[in-house]
């Protein structure tokens, strides 16, 4: 969890960093003590971005296949427990009104922002807005890329993430420490269990399995792209979460894949990758902003 006070500006203060909860009790009594410790008389209203099937018009969780509980009911808790109006929506949207609003997608009339962490989650900017569908726009993570492939967490089989995530680093990871015990990888983990990670370092450092595995994930990634500008066509894409963290190790490979799979390349505006110009904080400064507009809506 990622929270702070934020300003109608996008300015962000008294930032608070915590590991992410496990259980549904902990999601609905950790995140709103943590709130509490951030609230003074000058504040206005609380905003809430929350991974999953967010309804923001009523501020439930529906449901999310990587996090526990559903149906849960953050805006009417927060309410009631704060007195203060509450904006809740899907974090991945909360990161791109925070980019298009003072990141590094403003002044973009149409972006796609996408966060790599455990799975993919994805924001879409149209007119200088989120857009949200009937609700729940935005899961690129569970487009089906290979059918035959690896079980998602969601249930199917061969969604984007289980290719593009975090996740699948780990996978990458632990396979190549079988492979080779005494690696760099290996090295890099030590006495803890292999993770994306520990891959990091091998690879700035040139170590061709752990360069090979941010390829895969790249390559994927941009495929996935490619699918996304025929669909919706946007002028950027922004690439966000844990995985961009490896930059061009990534996204070097991404833009390869994507200029290969792009459909009318060379006869269309070709989007822009870029990594995410927000750090960490990028959620929490989306879903402060929220808060400040749904009170100046009022």
């Amino acid at each position: 969890m990622v929270a702070g006070r934020v300003t109608p500006d996008g300015m962000i203060s008294d930032l608070i960093i915590q590991p992410r909860p496990t259980t549904a009790a902990a999601m609905l009594v950790d995140p709103f003590e943590i709130i509490d410790s951030l609230i003074t008389p000058s504040t206005i209203a609380i905003g809430l971005g929350v991974a999953g099937l967010v309804d923001n018009r009523t501020g439930r969780l529906a449901w999310g296949p990587n996090v526990p509980g559903e149906n849960l009911a953050f805006g009417d808790f927060a309410a009631d427990r704060f007195g203060l109006p509450v904006a809740v929506d899907n974090d991945a949207n909360c990161w791109a009104l925070a980019e298009v609003t003072v990141g590094v997608a403003a002044g973009f009339e149409h972006a796609v922002v996408l966060t790599l962490g455990t799975g993919i989650g994805g924001g879409i900017i149209t007119n200088g807005e989120v857009y949200r569908g009937s609700a729940f726009a935005g899961e690129f993570g569970h487009m089906a890329v290979d059918p035959g492939g690896l079980v998602c967490t969601c249930g199917n089989r061969g969604c984007w993430e289980t290719l593009v995530s975090g996740r699948r680093l780990d996978e990458l990871a632990r396979l190549i420490v079988e492979e080779e015990p005494e690696g760099a990888v290996a090295r890099s983990a030590g006495s803890d269990r292999a993770a994306g990670r520990h891959l990091l370092a091998p690879a700035l450092s040139g170590d061709r399995a752990a360069v090979e595995a941010y390829r895969q994930v790249g390559d994927w990634l941009g495929r996935g792209l490619a699918s996304l500008a025929a669909v919706l066509d946007p002028q950027l894409f922004v690439i966000g979460g844990a995985v961009a963290e490896a930059d061009e190790l990534v996204l070097g490979p991404a833009r390869i894949a994507f200029l290969a799979a792009l459909e009318g390349a060379g006869h269309r505006p070709t989007p822009t990758i870029v990594k995410r110009h927000l750090g960490a904080a990028g959620g929490a400064v989306g879903a402060g902003l929220a808060g400040h507009r749904l009170v100046s809506n009022r």
